[in-house]
């Protein structure tokens, strides 16, 4: 890769300022404010706080990257796509879902928008195509071994556990070191009233000094790990509406009387083994990501106008963002399987037809023709 800085235009000359030069392509001053505008009004719609400072921390180190790296995928889907067929079934779709019954109709909506065609088919090929080329690339070549699978499935127990837990009601009486032999000889008595068939629930609203009162001292289902541990073992030992003894947790005497108890549950290797092996394939993806984007950056005449030099913080040249285990933050194509077009990139606005209300916020277009199956020579992996 080659990675220059522009000169500034001569004075005089009529033209956009260019904030960086992509191989034949250009991010102009327009676009890129265009997309800092749109990218600073997702954040403040959804981030408060620190996590707010982050957001706009990474927006600022990894929007021109993104842009950049976004122009390169569109420019490697003219060697793969027929882009002139991909450009009228995005139109096409995009029609079907802003309900256009006609070209005519499209045409006077986005002259009414001040966009042109062009302009429409140039938004909805860098939502759409993105994805489409990572997809592609990256993604279709990414497998999973039945192997792979068990070795997960073996490492993460855990996940497909579903825990043992046990619902009760409980009367709780506190207690004092002053007062600790006269508020056990009462939990004695609660325990003794209680097996001698008194209604729990009586006892509960008679004795019960905790704020679970008030729904007859219910609780649960709760696993062991969310209950004190004697209290985990009383109740793990009782059967379906026996009482237990006076149970001590060091503040309180609590006396329960069990509701329901249901067994530890762990999910076969079948069951989960689609999950399982989309986990898998995210975890290849990310290294596979990040090689395939850094050798088009490589291969590319990259330009920055120096003053926009202190946008470009990061990019795919200088490895793994902050050293971390995550992509940065709206990178063009990462999105993982299932999900649509990067947040980052702004669609086309809804257009509403004469007469016509309430039509569909725009999806990602996903119509594309399915690219050639064999792997261009100079982009393996």
């Amino acid at each position: 890769m080659s990675l220059l800085v522009l000169s500034a235009p001569a004075r005089g000359a009529i033209v956009e300022e260019i904030v960086a030069k992509v191989n034949n392509r250009i991010v102009s001053k327009s676009e890129f404010e265009e997309r800092g505008a749109y990218i600073l009004k997702q954040i403040y719609q959804q981030y408060s706080g620190t996590d707010l400072d982050q957001r706009l921390l990474d927006a600022h180190e990894t929007m021109l990257a993104n842009m950049i790296t976004e122009l390169l995928l569109v420019e490697r889907a003219q060697t793969l796509l027929d882009l002139d067929k991909v450009r009228k079934n995005l139109v096409d779709d995009f029609r079907k879902q802003q309900n256009i019954p006609s070209e005519e109709e499209l045409e006077r909506l986005l002259k009414e928008q001040g966009m042109t065609r062009k302009d429409l088919e140039e938004q909805l090929i860098r939502l759409a195509v993105p994805q489409e080329i990572i997809n592609y690339e990256v993604r279709r070549k990414i497998s999973v071994s039945d192997a792979e699978i068990k070795q997960y499935y073996d490492q993460h127990q855990k996940e497909w556990e579903t825990p043992a837990t046990v619902t009760f009601n409980e009367i709780v009486l506190f207690y004092e070191n002053a007062n600790h032999p006269e508020v056990v000889s009462r939990a004695q008595g609660v325990v003794r009233e209680a097996r001698a068939g008194t209604e729990f629930g009586e006892l509960v609203q008679k004795y019960s000094e905790a704020g679970s009162k008030e729904t007859g001292g219910f609780l649960g289902p709760l696993a062991a790990t969310d209950l004190h541990p004697a209290i985990a073992k009383a109740a793990f030992g009782l059967g379906v509406g026996d009482v237990s003894d006076p149970i001590e947790t060091g503040r309180s005497i609590q006396v329960l009387r069990l509701v329901g108890k249901t067994d530890r549950i762990v999910k076969t290797i079948d069951q989960v083994k689609d999950a399982v092996a989309k986990t898998v394939r995210e975890e290849k993806f990310r290294p596979r990501y990040e090689h395939y984007i850094r050798k088009l950056w490589k291969e590319s005449q990259i330009e920055i106008l120096p003053k926009y030099e202190q946008f470009l913080v990061w990019s795919p040249l200088k490895g793994t963002k902050g050293g971390g285990e995550k992509l940065p933050v709206g990178a063009p194509g990462a999105e993982p399987e299932g999900q649509g077009a990067a947040s980052e990139t702004p669609g086309p606005p809804p257009l509403e037809p004469a007469g016509g209300a309430g039509a569909p916020e725009p999806k990602p277009p996903g119509a594309l023709p399915a690219p050639q199956e064999t792997p261009t020579p100079g982009m393996a992996d």
